[in-house]
């Protein structure tokens, strides 16, 4: 190795991922076009037992070393892996799984597997979780920089006789973000039991009488022994009366519901959704002289629930269509309820019969529109009047 950079690319497939694990990677990087199937192993087993062979084929264009040895796995709460694969996670791995191979040497288009024995379990209770590493790199032969990726076969292995899993709904968050906003529904599940475990079913809210008003379901999600997965739910009713609402979790794990507590919350003014819109007020002026600039204003008001900042043109246009002016306008944060002033310059105009059309625009979304007559007359015919 004297004389060669190394460099580590770590290239995993998710933990609980179903699909054949393959390496993404730059073209000078190697292991581009490698595929390691399957990418998970889930089997109930007893020393001596046979894992499913693991497929590996050199897809790429350059020859491939391969180191082969296996860690351990865990998740966090969102089902994101963590690999351990310390100098004694890997004696661990060593003892639970015996493999057949630990170097594959393949050329472009060449392929090979590596067969898994399950060890010693002795002091193993329930579910363990050896992770198979596949280190690939380029050999010592093949001389210039060396870089480094690694695939993670995971496997979900549980002894014969094992005990059943116990799951638990330790925790529920309910959150909103702002008036009229979606709800969040978090529920925790929590693995008490020695086994890994999906569950799967749904989250109902009801009415304080029991009544259900929605169920929100739950997909399948794997938990394993010592670990947690926190489900994120959300929903956005049209309306929702003032009130308390129970939030009861309806989980169930191999047929049988999972332990739960039920939770609560209150609507304390009806809820609505959040609405970004405006109303126009009052509108100056109706007649202007002719040849002379004009100042104009609009009273503009926040009838929404959100507070809005908006941004738009005042356009003025004669009666066969054609714009002769359009001023910018602008309205500063208005809070729900709240109204504010937007004014500007209308350039001189002939004399002649018009109409103004405003829009303001929030976000994208158009908070108000407006239209009204302009009259422009002589500076005698004003003053007349």
């Amino acid at each position: 190795m004297a004389g060669r950079k190394l460099v580590l690319t770590l290239l995993v497939s998710m933990l609980l991922a179903v699909h054949p694990a393959a390496v993404s990677a730059h073209a000078e990087q190697p292991g581009q076009g490698v595929v390691v199937s399957p990418a998970r192993i889930a089997a109930v087993v007893k020393p001596g037992d046979q894992l499913p062979p693991i497929r590996v084929i050199n897809g790429g264009t350059a020859p491939l070393e391969i180191s082969v040895y296996v860690g351990r796995g865990e998740h966090r709460w969102d089902g994101s892996p963590i690999y351990l694969d310390s100098p004694a996670e890997r004696e661990w791995g060593a003892s639970c799984l015996k493999l057949d191979k630990h170097i594959l040497q393949l050329a472009p288009g060449e392929e090979d597997t590596v067969t898994a024995t399950v060890g010693d379990l002795v002091g193993i209770e329930g579910g363990f979780y050896p992770v198979i590493f596949f280190e690939l790199k380029a050999p010592p032969e093949s001389g210039g920089p060396t870089a480094i990726s690694r695939l993670a076969v995971i496997t979900l292995l549980r002894p014969v006789n094992s005990p059943p899993a116990d799951l638990a709904v330790t925790g529920l968050d309910i959150q909103q973000a702002g008036l009229g906003g979606p709800l969040g529904f978090f529920p925790v599940v929590s693995n008490l039991g020695k086994v890994h475990a999906s569950f799967s079913g749904y989250i109902e809210i009801a009415e304080e009488d029991g009544k259900a008003v929605t169920r929100l379901p739950v997909q399948p999600m794997t938990v394993l022994p010592g670990c947690s997965r926190r489900v994120s739910l959300w929903w956005h009713p049209e309306k929702l009366p003032a009130g308390a609402y129970q939030v009861i979790p309806r989980l169930a794990v191999e047929g049988r519901p999972i332990k739960a507590g039920q939770w609560a919350f209150r609507v304390a003014e009806p809820y609505q959704l959040a609405t970004v819109q405006g109303e126009l007020v009052s509108w100056y002026p109706e007649r202007v002289t002719a040849y002379q600039p004009a100042g104009f204003s609009l009273i503009v008001h926040n009838s929404g629930t959100e507070s809005w900042q908006a941004r738009g043109e005042l356009v003025v246009l004669d009666a066969a269509g054609k714009v002769h002016a359009a001023v910018p306008v602008e309205a500063g944060e208005v809070l729900p309820g709240g109204s504010c002033q937007v004014a500007g310059i209308l350039p001189p105009l002939p004399p002649g019969r018009y109409s103004m059309k405003v829009e303001l625009v929030s976000g994208g979304a158009v908070v108000l529109a407006g239209e009204r007559a302009l009259e422009v007359m002589a500076g005698d015919a004003v003053a007349s009047r």
